[in-house]
């Protein structure tokens, strides 16, 4: 069996793969239920909209897939992230921080953590900062970690929307998919419901 992985999220180690005629959206925990097919013209979609990169890597088995897309997000991580540690629970660490290094951890946060979707990394960090004693000493660095922590949760929310969207789009209605008519056909029938009527109103 050989599969192709043509778009890959390597920091959610997340790819859409072609078997055969079909794509699939594989994603952790990797289990066939949680990998949904999806139509043609989805991988266009989950690189112009969803932040995937295109790939044409091939495979011989899922196993060997799911082992590349483990490994992608390992490394992109250590690469991204590899001066923050993943998790700051050590309060000796935020003790002898000086408001210096801590500018340079929000700073990191800010410009790689969040934008690389490394949520955790960012959350652990800021999380700790804002429950130490270093945020008595240096309080307008506590406000920009709150601020950075809101901003880390809404990039989450919304990253977490974005594949979710892709995992939903809907298969049942190819030629309505093929010609952009799904979502004006669902506010239809949703409004078929409402008015209990075929003859409800269109928009």
């Amino acid at each position: 069996m050989s599969l192709t992985l043509e778009a890959i999220s390597a920091v959610d180690a997340t790819g859409v793969v072609r078997s055969g005629r079909t794509l699939r959206l594989v994603r952790p925990p990797y289990l066939l239920r949680d990998s949904p097919v999806l139509p043609e013209g989805s991988v266009q979609d989950a690189i112009l909209r969803h932040g995937f990169s295109a790939s044409q890597q091939q495979f011989e088995s899922w196993e060997g897939l799911i082992e590349f897309l483990s490994q992608q997000v390992v490394e992109v991580r250590r690469q991204l992230g590899g001066e923050v540690p993943a998790s700051i629970s050590n309060e000796d660490i935020l003790e002898v921080a000086s408001e210096q290094d801590l500018t340079v951890y929000l700073d990191r946060v800010e410009r790689e953590l969040i934008p690389g979707r490394l949520f955790d990394h960012a959350e652990n960090f800021l999380v700790a900062f804002l429950a130490s004693s270093a945020l008595d000493r240096y309080a307008g660095l506590g406000r920009r970690a709150a601020r950075l922590l809101q901003r880390n949760n809404g990039a989450r929310r919304a990253a977490e929307a974005a594949v979710s969207e892709l995992a939903n789009r809907d298969v049942r209605f190819p030629s309505l998919e093929r010609h952009h008519e799904v979502e004006k056909s669902v506010r239809i029938a949703k409004n078929i419901q409402v008015w209990g009527s075929v003859f409800a109103p269109a928009t």
